[in-house]
């Protein structure tokens, strides 16, 4: 890879990890009114699915693609949640980064620049959707509008936030019965991001220290925590 190449690589990687797993981890083709209300259906549904959730160990496939369709970025890597607030995100080469979350710090740390980036937790799920994963349930309706359809043999739950300042317009949860398939993170740009799982575990035992992160020695390191 070029050096300029690898420059944009990991300007699109980190712009993807701030959006999505700290500000994902995963939407609406059609506009909801302003001021829509959640069907009470969907959102009982998505809430217990969601609660259920306990631990989530699966292998994903992440492709993002532009206005025509056309693929910007396809990465593989392994994802592992667990409540409370509990994430490890792993991309595989050549666009290595491991995302590492103990519910209240989280760690960004980029292979090929040896880098590592920490940061304060997020809590609130509009601004991290990844927490709707590991984290409380609590205000979801509060912050989303949430809908429920059925696609093929797909239940679809589409989420819109009420607040029009976030970054990301809508997302979409696909399951099959009751299995989490994939997510589609529909941006304000009108890329479209799909994170598919597979070979997944649910609510198994989780080795704690898959959520602990030691700063390798050598590397440089970005502080961004509040107070710091």
């Amino acid at each position: 890879m070029t050096y300029a190449k690898k420059v944009v690589t990991d300007v699109f990687l980190s712009e993807f990890f701030r959006k999505y797993l700290l500000i994902f981890i995963g939407a609406l083709t059609f506009s909801l009114p302003s001021g829509a209300q959640s069907s009470s259906d969907a959102l009982a549904d998505f809430l217990l699915r969601l609660k259920q959730l306990q631990s989530l160990e699966s292998s994903f496939v992440q492709t993002t693609r532009d206005t025509s369709g056309r693929i910007l970025q396809q990465m593989s890597g392994s994802l592992t949640v667990a409540k409370p607030g509990k994430m490890r995100w792993q991309t595989d080469a050549p666009f290595e980064q491991l995302v590492v979350s103990d519910g209240k710090l989280i760690w960004i740390y980029d292979m090929d620049l040896e880098q590592v980036t920490i940061r304060d937790m997020d809590q609130r799920v509009q601004e991290t959707p990844a927490l709707l994963l590991s984290g409380s349930t609590a205000d979801v309706e509060k912050s989303f509008v949430v809908a429920k359809e059925m696609a093929s043999n797909e239940i679809i739950f589409q989420l819109v936030p009420k607040d029009p300042s976030q970054l990301f317009e809508s997302l979409e949860f696909h399951y099959q019965g009751k299995n989490l398939k994939r997510m589609m993170i529909y941006d304000a740009a009108g890329q479209v991001t799909e994170i598919s799982f597979s070979a997944a575990n649910v609510n198994t035992a989780v080795d704690p220290a898959a959520f602990i992160f030691d700063v390798p020695e050598g590397v440089d390191v970005i502080d961004g925590r509040h107070g710091i």
